[in-house]
């Protein structure tokens, strides 16, 4: 073949793997979402094999390490309006990491929807500006306890960002109604590709906040597993609202 036919051949494949190799970039990671329940109380790697199927790895990691509570929660008023964008920090949320690894829930500035701060999966023990990724073998809570007696209505409006591993990685929001021994759940595993993705939660249309209602012992949640290999950038929450109605409180 002569040089210049060679060389020609060569521009002709690269014009042609243009756009194959820009549709590879623009494709969006895969992700899913669905319900388990948890016990808090056992490892939750079985627990979620038992409920969304074990995969090509073999079963999820049975390990619990407890460890101490780095924030104490009171219970919050009944009725009240919990508007929370982590500007302040996390006084409102006490913390516990279940997992191996120690990183774990916190504020951050490395990323928000609204104003500086938002609630990051690796913002504890984990610089994000020097490493961006969540750690292995997590099992990370941030919790929030509610007084909800009397309570007829709840409401729960959050946004979050999130990049993990898929089906072996995921961001849980729950709530509890028995001061935190189970927990319904809703998760998210895989990408949101780098877009906020608005949670709109309402007693009346939700069983999860429905079964909270009138509990003196009700908690909502974030928690966020990983397995023990592939890491991401994890999630960040901001923008939180919970709204309570009810009759008047008797003190």
């Amino acid at each position: 073949m002569k040089p210049k036919l060679i060389v020609f051949v060569v521009a002709l494949l690269i014009v042609a793997m243009v756009p194959a190799l820009a549709m590879a970039k623009g494709q969006a990671k895969p992700e899913q979402m669905g319900r388990v329940r948890i016990d808090a109380r056992q490892p939750i790697g079985p627990q979620l094999d038992a409920q969304l199927g074990v995969g090509a790895r073999g079963p999820r990691s049975a390990t619990m390490v407890v460890r101490d509570n780095r924030v104490s929660v009171r219970p919050n008023a009944v009725y009240a309006l919990l508007n929370d964008g982590f500007e302040d920090g996390v006084g409102n949320w006490g913390f516990f990491e279940n997992g191996i690894s120690p990183v774990g829930w916190d504020a951050t500035d490395y990323m928000a929807k609204r104003g500086q701060y938002s609630l990051y999966s690796a913002g504890y023990n984990n610089d994000p500006f020097v490493n961006p990724y969540y750690d292995n073998d997590m099992e990370s809570w941030a919790y929030t306890t509610m007084d909800l007696q009397g309570a007829r209505r709840a409401q729960v409006r959050f946004q979050f960002k999130s990049d993990t591993e898929f089906f072996w990685d995921a961001f849980f929001f729950c709530g509890s109604a028995d001061g935190g021994f189970t927990f319904d759940c809703y998760y998210h595993t895989g990408s949101t590709n780098d877009k906020w993705r608005l949670v709109q939660l309402d007693s009346r249309t939700d069983p999860v906040l429905a079964g909270m209602l009138d509990s003196p012992d009700a908690i909502f949640a974030f928690v966020f597993v990983s397995d023990f290999s592939i890491v991401d950038r994890g999630t960040f929450v901001d923008a939180l609202r919970i709204r309570v109605w009810g009759p008047s409180p008797i003190n």
